[in-house]
């Protein structure tokens, strides 16, 4: 089924691609904004890999334009290349505006090409020509710090974009924190509603009768355990949480029924299954710290290095410093570990749901 649109309706491009979080956070609630703020537009969305499945499961009507995982390779010049191509799909479609939402360089390449073609473009693009690029990587000076730092190659249309790399928490805190204080500041949608939540029935539709759901079957069985998820399995500082089977462990001694992401590759819409039949989900900074709230499940970030004033979780841990003994970026003679114990979080935990229950 297509977007039922009148014949001179605006056609709208969102661009968000950097990652699945990226897309189901602020590409999600981007999404809904435009649609309420131009109802009667054709909106397509321009994503990477599984974030299709996410503008999906927001709208089925929504069409995608998807780069392929392997499209986007760090070759520069082959990434290039694939860009080029999303370009000429784009050109093809003839948008009245395209949006781009992301921060990343390569969608910032794309956004600058398709401006210097005549296309009506707003949002993040780079700061030089396509043309001036090409001819810095072919002379050689190119610097690589250049194509790293956002802050070197980026320039936007939206005023608010340069308190991008400001510590904002410290500050200004928000209610969907680092979505919100993008959408609402840095891009200036000042009116938006920030709305992340996913279709629960969908999500469920779609994983077969066969996939592994433990909390889904155990909840057949009528019993009263709250049941846990733990999606520990990534963080943004590069390193795990590095006990979770001592964690799972000690909340199955207490009562708690466990699954855990973290055995092996899953796919999104099972993952997210299982999180929408816990009672609580924990996680640290990563790409899985948006998966309570597009469920509606209550989540705990085991903040490590991070503050949660960044996510806004429903429950979080003191905020430390990397582990030196876990992190791989750390460069000190210290060894004591300072993760968050598995006795501390499992207490913790059990706290959480004695104090709903009062």
């Amino acid at each position: 089924m297509q977007q039922t649109t009148s014949p001179n309706a605006e056609r709208i491009l969102l661009i968000r691609m950097l990652s699945v979080k990226d897309t189901a956070t602020i590409g999600v609630a981007a999404l809904r904004h435009f649609q309420t703020k131009f109802p009667d537009s054709h909106i397509d969305f321009l994503t990477f890999g599984a974030g299709a499945d996410i503008i999906h499961l927001v709208d089925p009507n929504v069409e995608t334009i998807t780069l392929p995982a392997h499209a986007w390779p760090n070759d520069l010049l082959v990434a290039i290349e694939a860009f080029l191509g999303l370009a000429e799909t784009i050109i093809s479609n003839e948008y009245t505006q395209i949006v781009n939402l992301d921060t990343a360089f390569m969608p910032c390449f794309l956004a600058r090409f398709l401006h210097d073609a005549g296309q009506s473009v707003a949002g993040n693009m780079l700061n030089i020509s396509v043309q001036t690029l090409l001819n810095q990587f072919q002379d050689q000076t190119l610097q690589p710090d250049f194509v790293q730092s956002t802050e070197r190659y980026m320039q936007s249309t939206f005023h608010g974009m340069t308190r991008l790399q400001s510590q904002w928490w410290n500050t200004q805190q928000f209610d969907a924190g680092y979505t919100e204080f993008y959408l609402r500041e840095c891009c200036g949608f000042k009116d938006i509603d920030i709305d992340v939540s996913l279709s629960i029935e969908r999500i469920r539709q779609i994983n077969s009768p066969s996939s592994e759901c433990a909390l889904s079957e155990s909840r057949s069985e009528q019993t009263t355990a709250k049941k846990i998820a733990l999606c520990l399995a990534d963080a943004h500082d590069g390193y795990a949480y590095p006990y979770i089977c001592e964690l799972k462990e000690m909340l199955e001694l207490k009562g708690f029924q466990v699954w855990t992401n973290g055995s092996k590759e899953r796919r999104l819409m099972e993952t997210l299954n299982n999180v929408a039949e816990a009672d609580l989900v924990i996680t640290k900074p990563g790409e899985s710290q948006w998966y309570g709230k597009a469920v509606c499940c209550l989540t705990l970030l085991i903040s490590a290095s991070e503050s949660p004033l960044i996510s806004m979780p429903d429950y979080a841990t003191d905020q430390t410093a990397r582990c030196p003994v876990h992190c791989p970026f750390t460069q000190t003679e210290q060894s004591v570990c300072c993760c968050d114990t598995p006795e501390e979080l499992a207490d913790g935990i059990e706290s959480i749901f004695a104090e709903q229950g009062r």
